[in-house]
């Protein structure tokens, strides 16, 4: 690693996550962790293979491919693929042992299809949609057929049913509510012994919602603690070096546009980070970083590769210091929600967005 800027990854704050969710679940419910999109930008397989020795029951990716990678690198544990697939991922997915999401008879037939094509059990979970509108089986009658379509296919067997919660993080829980009475009344219409989970990160302190499982993610990468009485901790710090520090006088300008004047002398760094790395060109002249554990704002535009920041008030900065742009330095701290408040959006793309030129660095 030649460029010192860094994604720092603490598999050992994700295991204590882990625990700590745990104690909040209870002894007689499952815990799915989701590690899909990359583990939220996290690192599929080392998390995957954080969550299996944390004691995680199931995994969930989003798309066939996550699952088939993970099985290819040797974890074992049940992975649910979260989002419908096509007959080819049906195929792939039921020749490594992935366990998908159905809602249609036509998923019915390509699970049919893929478990005679393989000479394995296709096994799945039916997902019902009580009120995100996204995807999902809607009606009873849409249950009736997709159950009819089911009873008989060769090598199919249903073994778990879901929902997903549209306004999960809402004080206000009406419209949650009234899913939950949705989803209760559409799990009369199904065969006993199912997998039941309907709670997500969000939902996981109501224990109404936790049923036989409960599908973690954000808040095992240390987010959404603000509704847990377990404490938990964000898992990843985001570094970048210094690679210049000049100063300039009043009136002078700083990067593209010409969109920012000093009005009065500023010492600025230039960091190894930009757009390219995945931090937003939208945080220019919002954004803070800290150097010597100081907040320290951008200044002008971000560039592709690199940004520059006010550090005067930073005391003594030096090319090859390190700037944090995500996470602790000192007593100070800024952690994705405050970054994704900067940027109008949520913890999970700024946790995202990182991209895969910044390297991870797995810690225990």
């Amino acid at each position: 690693m030649y460029r010192r800027t860094f994604a720092r990854v603490d598999l050992g704050a994700y295991a204590a996550n882990v625990g700590a969710v745990r104690r909040m679940m209870g002894p007689d419910v499952k815990l799915l962790a989701v590690v899909k999109a990359s583990a939220y930008g996290h690192g599929l397989l080392p998390v995957a293979r954080a969550a299996e020795k944390a004691g995680a029951d199931w995994l969930g990716v989003a798309i066939t491919e996550e699952g088939e990678f993970l099985r290819e690198a040797g974890i074992r544990l049940p992975i649910l693929v979260l989002a419908p697939v096509n007959a080819a991922g049906a195929l792939a997915a039921v020749r490594c042992g992935l366990t998908l999401s159905v809602f249609t008879p036509d998923h019915i037939q390509a699970l049919q299809a893929a478990a005679i094509a393989s000479g394995l059990e296709a096994r799945a979970h039916v997902k019902l949609d009580t009120g995100m509108n996204r995807v999902g089986v809607k009606t009873e009658q849409e249950l009736v057929a997709l159950l009819e379509a089911a009873n008989p296919a060769r090598g199919v067997k249903i073994t778990g049913a879901f929902t997903h919660f549209a306004d999960g993080g809402n004080p206000d829980t009406r419209f949650n509510d009234g899913q939950l009475a949705r989803f209760g009344d559409m799990l009369t219409l199904l065969p006993p012994g199912l997998l039941i989970h309907a709670a997500a990160s969000a939902t996981l302190p109501r224990p109404e919602a936790r049923f036989d499982m409960v599908r973690a993610g954000i808040s095992l990468f240390g987010y959404l603690s603000v509704a847990y009485s377990e404490a938990i901790r964000p898992v990843l710090t985001w570094e970048a070096e210094i690679t210049h520090v000049k100063d300039i006088g009043t009136g002078e300008a700083v990067g593209y546009g010409v969109t920012y004047r000093a009005k009065r002398p500023v010492k600025v760094a230039t960091i190894a980070v930009g757009y390219g790395d995945g931090y937003s060109r939208c945080l220019s002249g919002k954004g803070q970083v800290l150097v010597n554990g100081r907040r320290c704002p951008i200044i002008g535009r971000l560039c592709m590769d690199q940004m520059m920041v006010d550090v005067s008030g930073a005391g003594p900065v030096y090319t090859g210091d390190n700037a944090v742009l995500l996470g602790q330095q000192g007593e100070e701290h800024i952690l994705a929600d405050e970054i994704a408040g900067w940027m109008g959006t949520i913890s999970y793309e700024v946790l995202l967005a990182i991209s895969q030129r910044v390297p991870r660095i797995y810690v225990e």
